[in-house]
């Protein structure tokens, strides 16, 4: 609990914050809080009103205002122009953000629906095949959105992946590094010049896509959306929402099919293609750095860091030594 109240310097009660927020965007009369326990950025919690229920996410201390102010314009441009993710609620002045000075600490956060379902990660399985279609049709028209915010440097990003190299591979594994320079070496040999661009989410993985009661899926947490190569998108779910442990045969099935369904609607180049399997690796590859570096210098040891930690260190022998989506490109890193 500390941990996440450490993140936005959390020194009143968090049913104060609360009241001041159901007044100045009209949520009704409070009722309760719920912390939401997952996630490596931010304060995210249920608040619970007469009017029904509302996440708030109340950006961390990292964070600059303008950085704060661009993410609440994200998420509110994605919900605007369509894409499948819970409505964002305007203030009674009708900004997005909603900035508060309490007790000497200033609060930047913004307030949406409550979607009444659970997570991938918390359902512990992965979506169906069907499911992977409608993410793939989502992204696509996510991506093909014409609005290109300022970049935002996030740590897990794929196209920080030499960054990130440089500074943590120290902290790996003898068993791992090899492993992890191969991608880096890979990841050199692409040409970003060459790739189509476009907003992109940055991070649909489990904890990131809700299905509610009724069986729609949501996408949530724009906080590290991007104008990026849109692969990064196409990379970061093969490996997260395609990759089932136990069968690496439908596993690769699975991908084919969700490049299939993006490419019904976005169709690929013949070099996005080529370098989409690079991604893939660099992904797994980032995805051991940053757990390691969360878990050996900011003593993280929770459940969730621990499970990404081990899912990348399985992925990345997956998608190096079993030639994983190999029928997508046929070039051999």
């Amino acid at each position: 609990m500390k941990e996440f109240e450490s993140r936005i310097n959390l020194d009143i009660p968090l049913e104060h914050l609360s009241k001041i927020v159901c007044n100045e965007y009209g949520l009704g009369e409070f009722k309760s809080n719920k912390l939401i326990e997952i996630g490596y950025e931010d304060y995210n919690y249920i608040l619970t009103t007469d009017k029904g229920k509302f996440v708030v996410k109340v950006f961390s201390n990292d964070r600059t205002d303008n950085n704060a102010y661009e993410l609440a314009e994200r998420a509110s441009v994605a919900y605007g122009n369509g894409v499948s993710c819970p409505k964002i609620h305007k203030t009674r002045d009708n900004n997005s953000l909603l900035v508060l000075s309490l007790s000497n600490t200033e609060y930047r956060l913004l307030v949406m629906d409550y979607i009444n379902g659970k997570d991938f990660f918390s359902l512990k399985e992965l979506p169906n095949e069907k499911e992977l279609e409608l993410i793939a049709s989502e992204l696509a028209k996510l991506n093909n959105i014409e609005y290109k915010p300022n970049f935002i440097y996030d740590k897990w990003a794929i196209v920080n992946f030499i960054q990130e190299y440089e500074k943590n591979i120290t902290l790996v594994d003898e068993e791992d590094r090899p492993l992890i320079d191969k991608a880096f070496n890979a990841f050199k040999s692409c040409d970003f010049t060459k790739l189509k661009y476009g907003f992109v989410h940055g991070d649909i993985i489990e904890t990131n896509v809700i299905r509610d009661k009724q069986g729609k899926l949501f996408f949530i947490d724009f906080s590290v959306s991007n104008y990026l190569p849109r692969i990064v998108d196409l990379a970061v779910t093969i490996c997260d929402l395609c990759l089932d442990l136990e069968n690496i045969k439908m596993s690769k099935i699975r991908a084919e099919k969700f490049v299939k369904s993006y490419e019904s609607v976005s169709p690929l180049s013949a070099y996005e293609k080529d370098c989409l399997r690079k991604f893939i690796v660099c992904h797994q590859a980032i995805t051991i750095l940053e757990t390691i570096r969360e878990k050996k210098l900011e003593s993280n040891d929770s459940e969730e860091n621990e499970i990404f930690l081990q899912k990348g260190k399985q992925g990345l022998r997956i998608v190096l030594e079993d030639n994983y989506i190999k029928e997508l490109v046929k070039e051999q890193i």
